[in-house]
């Protein structure tokens, strides 16, 4: 398999590609779960497997990453929850290290998106979770 994680070392900046058919059609220097959402507003779900390479793949991620047609996950950080969404979808997930959780951007806690989504197996579910804590991040 190609090193697709060798990407983020030709552009340091960009935090997730989006590949369809070996070729990148979407790359961003959003933090978070926003370079999916952008996508999935952008373009919804891809006709054609999609291949998401991020530099950390949580819950709220996977859920967007199977939400737009992702079939693989290339990352090197995924927490347990983030991979047992994967799997239970047939995502074929490539990564380095799997953390119990992704940590928020305080350093202090779980991640709130991550949180929003512990319990839920559901994708559109999942999506409609994403966007409520996004408006509730918002508002602080």
């Amino acid at each position: 398999m190609k090193d697709y994680l060798k990407l983020f070392e030709l552009d340091q900046n960009k935090t997730c590609f989006i590949l369809k058919e070996e070729k990148i059609i979407f790359s961003s220097i959003e933090k978070g779960v926003k370079p999916l959402l952008d996508y999935y507003h952008e373009f919804g779900i891809s006709d054609i497997p999609l291949l998401v390479v991020d530099k950390i793949i949580g819950k709220g991620a996977t859920v967007l990453a199977i939400l737009i047609g992702a079939n693989k996950l290339v990352t090197p950080i995924i927490s347990k929850d983030a991979l047992s969404l994967a799997n239970e979808y047939h995502i074929e997930t490539t990564y380095n290290t799997v953390v119990p959780y992704i940590i928020n951007r305080d350093n202090d806690g779980r991640c709130p998106i991550e949180s929003s989504v512990v319990e839920i197996d559901n994708i559109i579910d999942g999506y409609n979770k994403i966007i409520k804590s996004l408006k509730a991040l918002s508002k602080k």
